[in-house]
């Protein structure tokens, strides 16, 4: 028989972006949005930013749409979150693509609630200094043969 092992939950900050139908109604975009926060608010997550990117064309049509509208939202949750929101994500109708990225492990709440504020985000800015790399031509003309 099989014992069931307890994991230690630890809060990570996560983005999803998702994409509704381009004719969908003000009063579905509403009720999906509206969704996404009660999931977040009722599996005890932090709702960090929520916008609406508007409507753009797609690259190639989807589900026979050649528009959608983009949203956007970052949160603190736990991983059992983020199962649940692309569930919800995958049973709505309007709902055409979505995609969750993980930004950081082992976040302190308080700490990234003034981080976000300050920065938009948790997760540490890149300081990598880059001006020092230097790039062969002959690497350059590798990938123009692959096009």
């Amino acid at each position: 028989m099989a014992f069931l092992v307890e994991h230690p939950k630890t809060v990570r900050e996560y983005e999803t972006v998702y994409i509704l139908k381009g004719d969908v109604l003000d009063e579905e975009r509403d009720k999906v949005t509206n969704r996404m926060t009660s999931i977040v608010e009722r599996l005890e997550g932090t709702l960090l930013m929520q916008e609406e990117w508007g409507k753009r064309k797609l690259a190639y049509k989807i589900q026979k749409n050649a528009y959608g509208i983009y949203f956007y939202m970052r949160y603190l949750g736990y991983n059992d979150m983020v199962a649940e929101i692309e569930r919800n994500l995958r049973i709505l109708e309007p709902v055409i693509k979505y995609m969750t990225v993980k930004l950081g492990d082992d976040v302190d709440v308080d700490k990234c609630k003034e981080a976000a504020e300050k920065q938009g985000s948790c997760a540490p800015n890149d300081t990598a200094d880059y001006s020092n790399v230097e790039i062969d031509d002959e690497d350059l003309d590798g990938l123009a043969d692959e096009d």
